[in-house]
């Protein structure tokens, strides 16, 4: 269940990215391509996830903070936490094969990666425990402050879906 954490982590950057504005982290910007991401520098943002039933676990909302900060090559990194799990996510622009890419591993043992052409549709894979699931995700910015998205999860034949949205 807590793989979804890390991929919410994923969907607030990937929301956001076709905006700009000035970043927030300490004098670091964003340049080229990935510039569209300084809008998320700094934090807190105040997530909320509703997850599905899965793990044994009912369907229930999960709660977290998420924060970014711009790194050395041009990069984002994110930091997710809730109560019982926390995640890290890289994000970057590879300009010979015109893609955004992110790529992440969490305190569940959980790690994966995706690409977009146009940073409002990302895909790719996350693993837990041995078992690869596909992604999609689908991004709406509401306003400066808000993001929300969509993804979808699959593995074995089965999809299940996450809803989140988060807030500054």
């Amino acid at each position: 269940m807590r793989v979804f954490l890390v991929s919410i982590a994923t969907l607030a950057i990937a929301a956001v990215m076709g905006y700009s504005s000035p970043a927030r982290a300490a004098g670091e910007m964003l340049t080229g391509p990935m510039a569209v991401m300084n809008y998320l520098a700094g934090g807190p943002w105040t997530c909320s996830a509703n997850l599905p039933a899965m793990g044994g676990q009912p369907a229930h909302t999960e709660q977290m903070t998420l924060t970014f900060d711009v790194l050395p090559g041009n990069i984002m990194h994110d930091h997710v936490a809730s109560a019982d799990y926390a995640g890290d996510d890289y994000f970057g622009y590879m300009a010979q094969n015109s893609l955004y890419w992110t790529t992440s591993a969490d305190s569940m043992g959980s790690h994966g990666s995706s690409t977009s052409t146009d940073a409002k549709t990302f895909t790719g894979t996350t693993s837990m425990g041995g078992q690869s699931m596909s992604m999609t995700s689908t991004y709406t910015k509401v306003s400066p402050t808000s993001i929300t998205s969509h993804e979808v999860v699959t593995a074995g034949g089965k999809s299940m879906s996450v809803d989140s949205s988060c807030n500054r």
